[in-house]
């Protein structure tokens, strides 16, 4: 199974970003415009973006950061600056731990870590088998698919929490890339939902022994709001890599890539340019 990688533009080293479940790449349009000032920024067309890809053989993330490995690799690629959100950032964290040097330096955006009660949980719930009974694999397999107008979508997504406090060129971004048109004429979600609930089903019951043998360089950064990534497990995060730190975007949620574009974009260079000065691999893609 070979995947394509999309060129997002600019020049010097490379940059790869993986996106939050749910989100196709050109959502992250606005923070990739001020990544490519200063990189060559390309992200992995992914399974659920992948016509034919079947849900159901996705079975952990780990699949994720195998496949994101795999296609750098094919490219002859090491050294690459790892951006990633969500799920992105944690597939980014395990495709670091399981191949060294693959990856200069990391940065993980409010990635789906979790420790304590809920770390329990998902475990039991793994256990019985019932990690599609969970209230957020339901709920996607509830999302509505299809609309008559972009717009229509527009008007009811503006209504909804997750949406509040998105920059306004992010929301119609998504809603312009995050619905494609049908044959009989109204838009349907892009990433089909069965592909947004097998993502959530599939959260490793132990993502800390998939990441903690990452030895890049690494920043992960939280919303101070986000009910994603808790303060217990950024701290973790800190104490399982050897060469990670930890940052809180002020009043952000977890979806604050896709808020506050220009300040997350400004972090991750900073980073960069405080442990992975200099060229890196600057090849085409």
């Amino acid at each position: 199974m070979a995947l394509e990688l999309d060129d997002w533009g600019g020049t010097g080293p490379l940059l790869h970003f993986a996106c939050a479940n749910g989100f196709p790449p050109e959502t992250y349009r606005k923070l990739f415009t001020r990544l490519a000032t200063r990189y060559h920024v390309v992200s992995l067309r992914t399974r659920p973006l992948t016509p034919g890809e079947d849900p159901k053989k996705l079975t952990t993330w780990q699949q994720l950061g195998e496949d994101l490995a795999r296609e750098l690799k094919a490219r002859g690629r090491s050294g690459v600056l790892g951006v990633g959100h969500s799920v992105g950032g944690a597939s980014t964290l395990m495709a670091s731990a399981a191949n060294p040097g693959l990856f200069r330096a990391v940065v993980a955006l409010d990635p789906v870590l979790i420790t304590g009660t809920r770390a329990w949980a998902v475990r039991f719930l793994k256990l019985l088998g019932r990690m599609d009974r969970t209230a957020i694999v339901q709920g996607a397999l509830r999302r509505r698919e299809r609309w008559a107008t972009r717009e229509e979508a527009a008007d009811a997504y503006r209504e909804r929490k997750l949406f509040r406090d998105w920059d306004a060129d992010c929301f119609n971004d998504y809603i312009t890339h995050g619905f494609v048109p049908t044959p009989e004429g109204d838009f349907r979600l892009r990433i089909p939902r069965e592909w947004e609930a097998r993502i959530f089903e599939t959260f490793p019951a132990n993502p800390w022994k998939l990441i903690r043998a990452n030895t890049a360089p690494t920043l992960v950064m939280r919303g101070e709001k986000s009910d994603t990534l808790l303060p217990a497990a950024l701290a973790r995060a800190e104490r399982e890599m050897p060469r990670a730190r930890v940052d809180v975007m002020p009043l952000a949620s977890h979806l604050f890539p896709l808020e506050q574009p220009r300040e997350t974009a400004e972090r991750v260079l900073r980073f960069f340019d405080l442990v992975a000065p200099g060229d890196v691999d600057t090849g085409a893609a």
